[in-house]
């Protein structure tokens, strides 16, 4: 029976169908057992896309990057096409390195770059293997699949476009959910950007971050200074993060004294240095603030991101009030 189109499956945006073919020519080109574009997150290089004929590999797998062939491929460790990989060292390192490797006999890895993204404008490997050995022939390869990397970039390059005109779009609408204080996002238009953001990280294995920042001695300042301080305070506090975020960032006062900040197409580890820009804008300010951070993880939600963002800024609040605090 033929499959029906639907428009709201996320193996149906234009970023995915254009990889799935690219990675179905691909293997028609050199039929590898698998061929996936990957990219890097933390120490996992997470399966974006695949076209697997043996291994059962699935978008969103991970593997633990730090023991892979990948690594070494970029480190020029080993080359980007391996016909035999019994004969390149450093891949029979990261076999052993594995508790449960997979077999593999042959490979093929090619970087994949984007310059908005992660470390170096890194954002991935297309990559290829296969149980057994394959003929040398393979090499003769390389020209096309370097076109296809090309392709993929182009690819990438055409998603985020796409992603920029509708967070442009969401922005308009999103005005309309303004906190009269502080100018940020109120909780409703947190909640509306938070689930625009999630369908996006579903629909193409993108990562997220979100922010949680708790105004320290907000009460103090009003028990002392009135409530009119206290709001300036507040004021202050969300002219500071709105100066201090990206233009795609969100930046909302989801109570009281309590900020959120979400951080689209953010990695793990850009986040202590945006965490610690913002912190210093604050200050300057003359706000200080608990944070606490957290990023979406593949098989996660932005909603776990931020109650893991909101446990990190309780401790960071815990440790700031000191050992004897309650």
């Amino acid at each position: 029976m033929a499959r029906t189109f639907d428009p709201a499956d996320p193996s149906h945006t234009p970023f995915n169908l254009g990889v799935d073919h690219t990675l179905k020519l691909l293997h028609r080109l050199a039929p590898l057992d698998v061929w996936m574009l990957t990219r890097i997150e933390d120490n996992e290089q997470i399966v974006v896309r695949a076209d697997d004929h043996g291994y059962g590999i699935e978008p969103g797998t991970a593997f633990d990057w730090g023991n892979s062939f990948c690594i070494r491929m970029l480190a020029e460790r080993g080359p980007r096409i391996a016909p035999d990989v019994t004969q390149v060292p450093a891949y029979q390192e990261a076999l052993a390195a594995q508790t449960d490797p997979p077999a593999i006999g042959s490979y093929i890895g090619f970087p994949v770059h984007d310059r908005e993204y992660g470390m170096y404008g890194m954002y991935g490997v297309l990559c290829a293997m296969h149980p057994e050995p394959v003929s040398q022939a393979i090499e003769s390869r390389a020209g096309e699949i370097e076109s296809a990397v090309q392709v993929i970039e182009a690819l990438l390059r055409q998603r985020r476009h796409i992603d920029e005109l509708e967070r442009e779009r969401e922005a308009l609408i999103l005005e309309a959910y303004n906190d009269s204080l502080t100018g940020t996002r109120n909780r409703r238009g947190w909640q509306i950007a938070l689930d625009a953001e999630e369908q996006r990280c579903e629909d193409h294995s993108l990562p997220a971050g979100i922010i949680a920042l708790d105004l320290d001695h907000l009460k103090a300042v009003n028990d002392h200074e009135g409530h009119d301080a206290g709001d300036r305070m507040i004021q202050a506090a969300g002219q500071a993060l709105r100066s201090a975020s990206r233009e795609n960032d969100v930046v909302a006062r989801l109570g009281g004294d309590e900020f959120g900040v979400l951080l689209p197409e953010t990695p793990a580890d850009y986040l202590p240095e945006i965490a610690d820009r913002l912190r210093a804008a604050l200050l300057a300010a003359g706000v200080e603030a608990s944070i606490g951070y957290a990023c979406r993880t593949f098989s996660g939600s932005l909603a776990a991101a931020q109650s893991n963002a909101d446990a990190a800024m309780y401790a960071d609040k815990r440790q700031r009030r000191g050992p004897s605090a309650h």
